[in-house]
């Protein structure tokens, strides 16, 4: 376990950043929403099928280098505006899940062949994920989304009519009172999550993987590996000195492929922070389906390194 000052260390640095990333999101997703560049996108998303609607959320979770626990202010605006559940689970997954981190750690060690086959097969798989929670009828486990009297994101207290357009200076106080307000309401689930972060922060089991690598197969080392890395709280930043430690030390690519995601993909202070949105039932299906990715995506990787030509590009 971390000394003590590490772990205050942890809740002074990394809880600054998550507050600060939790408040400027939720700012940011309020203000386009005031501005109606949120509006018509939401629209769009909702007018779009099932497929391409949960197609294009896994695209714009690619393009966010959001963490798992910050992807939480814009799912909350997508609930809000009624995006269909396939489309905002697919966002959520896909965020974190086709990793930035992953993808440097793969054209540095390997090449772009292997980065686009990883792109593409995990866009594919949180596009399925998105669809197959929204085909299971999951939606009757989200839990009804309150906001506060007067205070409604879609709209400006102001003189005028119904289409009042506001100012980008209005727009954007009305978005950084909103922003407050989310934050306030989130902040008993935020500080139970950075305080299970704290406790299990830097834990990388370097140990346990390295002996389980020894003496376990590797078809069932990537499941094992995904299964560890799930409760883990790792930032796509700290994905690839982490990546790079494990190959350096000859851990199987398959397996590290599968922690990385995992760990990346969800936390227990994801979990937490997702309890106010979700009914458990559908956390742990969100838990499902992150290790189900990381898992497939870890025999893929896996699979694939020796057979594709090695041709690193270096950064």
């Amino acid at each position: 376990m971390k000394s003590i000052q590490a772990m205050l260390e942890f809740l002074l640095l990394d809880g600054a950043l998550l507050i600060g990333l939790f408040f400027s999101i939720t700012w940011l997703v309020v203000l386009l929403q005031q501005l109606g560049v949120g509006g018509s996108l939401n629209s769009r998303l909702s007018q779009m099928g099932r497929w391409r609607g949960a197609a294009m959320a896994s695209v714009g979770g690619f393009v966010t280098p959001f963490c798992s626990c910050s992807t939480v202010p814009v799912l909350t605006g997508m609930l809000r505006a009624e995006i269909r559940l396939g489309t905002s689970f697919a966002f959520l997954i896909a965020s974190p899940v086709i990793n930035e981190g992953v993808i440097v750690l793969l054209l540095s060690k390997n090449g772009l062949v292997l980065a686009i086959a990883y792109i593409l097969a995990a866009g594919l798989i949180t596009t399925l994920g998105g669809l197959l929670i929204e085909s299971l009828g999951m939606g009757r486990f989200l839990r009804p989304l309150t906001v506060a009297a007067g205070t409604s994101a879609m709209h400006v207290n102001t003189p005028g009519t119904a289409s009042y357009k506001p100012s980008t200076a209005e727009a954007a106080k009305v978005a950084a009172r909103m922003a407050l307000i989310e934050l306030k309401t989130v902040a008993p689930y935020l500080v139970i999550g950075l305080l299970v972060g704290a406790v299990i922060y830097g834990v990388v089991p370097d140990k346990m993987l390295f002996d389980l690598s020894h003496s376990v197969p590797e078809f069932w080392l990537v499941i094992i590996a995904a299964v560890i890395g799930i409760p883990m709280y790792v930032s796509p930043v700290t994905v690839i000195p982490i990546g790079y430690a494990l190959l350096a030390k000859g851990f199987p690519v398959g397996p590290m492929i599968a922690f990385l995601i995992a760990a990346a993909g969800t936390s227990i202070p994801e979990m937490i922070l997702l309890l106010r949105l979700f009914r458990w039932q559908l956390v742990a299906a969100h838990i499902a389906v992150v290790l189900a990715a990381a898992i497939a995506l870890g025999f893929l990787i896996g699979a694939l390194w020796p057979m594709v030509p090695s041709m690193p590009i270096g950064f």
